[in-house]
Protein backbone atom coordinates (compact mmCIF):
# COMPACT_ATOMS: atom_id res chain seq x y z
CA UNK A 1 0.00 0.00 0.00
CA UNK A 2 2.77 2.63 0.49
CA UNK A 3 5.33 1.59 -1.98
CA UNK A 4 3.26 3.24 -5.03
CA UNK A 5 2.05 5.86 -2.76
CA UNK A 6 3.13 9.26 -1.16
CA UNK A 7 1.79 9.94 2.01
CA UNK A 8 0.13 13.85 2.26
CA UNK A 9 1.46 14.87 5.49
CA UNK A 10 5.45 15.32 5.06
CA UNK A 11 5.60 17.07 8.39
CA UNK A 12 3.74 16.57 11.90
CA UNK A 13 2.74 20.00 13.26
CA UNK A 14 2.93 20.26 17.01
CA UNK A 15 0.91 23.55 17.33
CA UNK A 16 -2.47 22.46 16.16
CA UNK A 17 -2.20 20.07 18.38
CA UNK A 18 -3.43 20.17 22.10
CA UNK A 19 -0.52 19.28 24.57
CA UNK A 20 -1.04 18.19 28.22
CA UNK A 21 -0.17 20.49 30.89
CA UNK A 22 1.33 18.04 33.51
CA UNK A 23 2.47 21.68 35.47
CA UNK A 24 -1.00 22.43 35.45
CA UNK A 25 -2.46 19.34 36.39
CA UNK A 26 -0.76 19.72 39.26
CA UNK A 27 -1.23 22.86 40.66
CA UNK A 28 -4.92 21.89 40.22
CA UNK A 29 -4.47 18.86 42.61
CA UNK A 30 -2.79 20.98 44.98
CA UNK A 31 -5.30 23.30 44.86
CA UNK A 32 -8.23 20.73 45.39
CA UNK A 33 -6.38 19.07 48.03
CA UNK A 34 -6.12 22.53 49.82
CA UNK A 35 -10.07 23.54 49.62
CA UNK A 36 -11.00 19.83 50.58
CA UNK A 37 -8.85 20.41 53.56
CA UNK A 38 -9.92 23.70 54.41
CA UNK A 39 -13.95 22.67 54.19
CA UNK A 40 -13.52 19.58 56.36
CA UNK A 41 -11.65 21.67 59.39
CA UNK A 42 -13.56 24.90 59.07
CA UNK A 43 -16.74 24.32 56.51
CA UNK A 44 -18.90 26.52 58.71
CA UNK A 45 -16.39 29.40 58.66
CA UNK A 46 -16.00 28.94 55.14
CA UNK A 47 -19.42 29.60 54.45
CA UNK A 48 -19.94 32.21 56.04
CA UNK A 49 -16.88 33.69 54.93
CA UNK A 50 -18.36 33.79 51.63
CA UNK A 51 -21.82 35.31 52.31
CA UNK A 52 -20.07 37.98 54.63
CA UNK A 53 -18.99 40.62 51.79
CA UNK A 54 -22.95 40.89 50.44
CA UNK A 55 -24.63 40.03 53.87
CA UNK A 56 -23.92 42.51 57.51
CA UNK A 57 -25.17 39.66 59.57
CA UNK A 58 -23.03 36.73 58.04
CA UNK A 59 -20.00 39.62 58.74
CA UNK A 60 -20.95 40.29 62.14
CA UNK A 61 -21.32 36.31 62.50
CA UNK A 62 -17.52 36.00 61.77
CA UNK A 63 -16.48 38.74 63.74
CA UNK A 64 -18.22 37.07 66.69
CA UNK A 65 -16.41 34.07 66.08
CA UNK A 66 -12.72 35.66 65.98
CA UNK A 67 -10.82 37.86 63.94
CA UNK A 68 -10.89 36.27 60.06
CA UNK A 69 -7.14 36.98 59.68
CA UNK A 70 -6.33 35.83 63.56
CA UNK A 71 -8.11 32.26 62.39
CA UNK A 72 -5.65 29.07 61.96
CA UNK A 73 -7.07 28.01 59.06
CA UNK A 74 -6.43 31.78 57.47
CA UNK A 75 -3.00 31.08 55.86
CA UNK A 76 -3.98 28.27 54.47
CA UNK A 77 -6.80 30.06 53.01
CA UNK A 78 -4.76 32.68 51.86
CA UNK A 79 -2.39 30.27 50.23
CA UNK A 80 -5.03 28.93 48.39
CA UNK A 81 -6.57 32.34 46.93
CA UNK A 82 -3.32 33.63 46.13
CA UNK A 83 -2.50 30.66 43.99
CA UNK A 84 -5.61 30.20 42.12
CA UNK A 85 -5.76 33.79 41.05
CA UNK A 86 -2.00 33.31 40.26
CA UNK A 87 -3.00 30.49 38.05
CA UNK A 88 -6.06 32.38 36.52
CA UNK A 89 -3.68 35.48 35.65
CA UNK A 90 -0.99 32.79 34.32
CA UNK A 91 -3.83 31.23 32.16
CA UNK A 92 -4.82 33.65 31.04
CA UNK A 93 -1.87 35.49 29.72
CA UNK A 94 -0.72 32.25 27.95
CA UNK A 95 -4.01 32.40 26.04
CA UNK A 96 -4.50 35.64 25.07
CA UNK A 97 -0.32 36.71 24.95
CA UNK A 98 1.17 33.67 23.87
CA UNK A 99 4.45 35.05 22.40
CA UNK A 100 5.18 36.91 25.67
CA UNK A 101 4.41 33.90 27.93
CA UNK A 102 6.65 31.49 25.82
CA UNK A 103 10.02 32.66 27.25
CA UNK A 104 9.97 30.82 30.51
CA UNK A 105 8.64 27.61 31.89
CA UNK A 106 5.38 27.32 32.67
CA UNK A 107 5.84 27.36 36.57
CA UNK A 108 8.41 29.84 36.28
CA UNK A 109 5.70 31.88 35.44
CA UNK A 110 3.35 30.67 38.54
CA UNK A 111 6.41 31.49 40.93
CA UNK A 112 6.88 34.63 39.63
CA UNK A 113 3.18 35.96 39.16
CA UNK A 114 2.86 34.16 42.80
CA UNK A 115 5.90 36.33 44.71
CA UNK A 116 4.29 39.73 43.03
CA UNK A 117 0.94 39.02 44.26
CA UNK A 118 2.25 38.39 47.74
CA UNK A 119 4.32 40.95 47.94
CA UNK A 120 1.43 43.56 46.25
CA UNK A 121 -1.10 41.84 49.09
CA UNK A 122 1.48 42.45 51.93
CA UNK A 123 2.67 45.87 50.81
CA UNK A 124 -1.51 46.91 50.67
CA UNK A 125 -1.75 45.23 54.45
CA UNK A 126 1.46 47.77 55.52
CA UNK A 127 0.03 50.83 53.54
CA UNK A 128 -3.28 49.92 55.55
CA UNK A 129 -1.35 49.91 58.90
CA UNK A 130 0.48 53.30 57.80
CA UNK A 131 -3.19 55.26 56.80
CA UNK A 132 -4.40 53.63 60.07
CA UNK A 133 -1.83 55.10 62.28
CA UNK A 134 -1.73 58.59 60.52
CA UNK A 135 -5.37 59.03 60.88
CA UNK A 136 -6.14 57.11 64.01
CA UNK A 137 -8.50 54.21 62.17
CA UNK A 138 -7.55 51.28 63.71
CA UNK A 139 -11.07 49.72 64.12
CA UNK A 140 -11.92 50.88 60.24
CA UNK A 141 -8.44 49.49 59.15
CA UNK A 142 -9.04 45.94 60.77
CA UNK A 143 -12.44 45.81 59.02
CA UNK A 144 -11.19 46.66 55.47
CA UNK A 145 -8.22 44.19 55.74
CA UNK A 146 -10.89 41.54 56.24
CA UNK A 147 -13.07 42.22 53.33
CA UNK A 148 -10.21 42.64 51.30
CA UNK A 149 -9.32 39.28 52.62
CA UNK A 150 -13.12 38.01 52.05
CA UNK A 151 -13.26 39.47 48.62
CA UNK A 152 -10.21 37.18 47.54
CA UNK A 153 -11.73 34.27 49.31
CA UNK A 154 -14.97 34.52 47.46
CA UNK A 155 -13.35 35.33 43.67
CA UNK A 156 -10.65 32.18 44.84
CA UNK A 157 -13.48 29.99 45.37
CA UNK A 158 -15.37 30.79 42.24
CA UNK A 159 -12.68 30.84 40.01
CA UNK A 160 -10.86 27.40 40.63
CA UNK A 161 -13.72 25.21 39.17
CA UNK A 162 -13.80 27.92 36.22
CA UNK A 163 -10.19 27.46 35.68
CA UNK A 164 -10.26 23.88 35.21
CA UNK A 165 -13.35 23.20 33.00
CA UNK A 166 -11.59 26.39 30.92
CA UNK A 167 -8.69 23.97 30.85
CA UNK A 168 -10.25 20.85 30.09
CA UNK A 169 -12.97 21.92 27.66
CA UNK A 170 -11.53 25.22 25.96
CA UNK A 171 -14.49 26.83 26.74
CA UNK A 172 -12.56 30.42 26.74
CA UNK A 173 -16.21 31.88 26.89
CA UNK A 174 -15.84 31.53 30.92
CA UNK A 175 -13.54 34.18 31.18
CA UNK A 176 -16.63 36.96 30.44
CA UNK A 177 -18.22 34.81 33.66
CA UNK A 178 -14.97 35.31 35.79
CA UNK A 179 -14.31 39.26 34.09
CA UNK A 180 -18.21 39.39 35.54
CA UNK A 181 -18.18 37.86 38.72
CA UNK A 182 -14.73 39.53 39.53
CA UNK A 183 -16.42 43.01 38.47
CA UNK A 184 -19.51 42.49 40.64
CA UNK A 185 -17.10 41.67 43.85
CA UNK A 186 -15.18 44.62 43.63
CA UNK A 187 -18.23 46.94 43.26
CA UNK A 188 -19.26 45.05 46.53
CA UNK A 189 -15.99 45.44 47.95
CA UNK A 190 -16.09 49.27 46.89
CA UNK A 191 -19.52 50.31 48.43
CA UNK A 192 -18.00 48.58 51.88
CA UNK A 193 -15.07 50.32 51.85
CA UNK A 194 -16.90 53.77 51.45
CA UNK A 195 -19.16 52.51 54.63
CA UNK A 196 -16.21 51.88 56.17
CA UNK A 197 -13.98 54.92 55.62
CA UNK A 198 -16.28 57.80 54.35
CA UNK A 199 -17.64 58.62 58.08
CA UNK A 200 -15.64 61.85 59.13
CA UNK A 201 -13.16 61.53 56.45
CA UNK A 202 -13.53 64.20 53.23
CA UNK A 203 -13.85 62.93 50.26
CA UNK A 204 -10.67 64.11 48.85
CA UNK A 205 -9.33 62.49 51.59
CA UNK A 206 -11.06 59.14 50.38
CA UNK A 207 -10.00 59.72 46.88
CA UNK A 208 -6.67 60.03 47.88
CA UNK A 209 -6.64 57.04 49.79
CA UNK A 210 -8.35 54.82 47.01
CA UNK A 211 -6.01 55.89 44.58
CA UNK A 212 -2.86 55.32 46.58
CA UNK A 213 -3.46 52.49 48.65
CA UNK A 214 -5.81 50.38 46.64
CA UNK A 215 -5.16 51.51 42.54
CA UNK A 216 -1.59 52.03 42.81
CA UNK A 217 0.00 48.95 43.50
CA UNK A 218 -2.28 47.15 40.94
CA UNK A 219 -0.81 49.38 38.79
CA UNK A 220 2.89 49.03 39.95
CA UNK A 221 1.61 44.94 39.35
CA UNK A 222 0.41 45.21 35.85
CA UNK A 223 3.61 47.60 35.45
CA UNK A 224 6.20 44.73 36.14
CA UNK A 225 3.95 41.86 34.06
CA UNK A 226 4.69 44.23 31.52
CA UNK A 227 8.29 44.34 31.91
CA UNK A 228 8.60 40.82 32.27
Amino acid sequence: MFVRNWLSVTQFLWDPVTQPNNWLTLVFCLLLFLITMILITARRKMFLIFRALFSQRHFSLVQREGKVLEDRISPFVLIFDLLTITTGLVMFCSTYLPKAMSKLPFMAYVGIFLAILTAAYFLKLLCNELYASLFGKVKEHTAINQYKFIVMTDFAVVLFPMLVIIQYTGLLALYYVVVSVLAVLLSVWFYRLMKIISPGVQRFHFFIYFCTLEILPWLLFFKVLLII
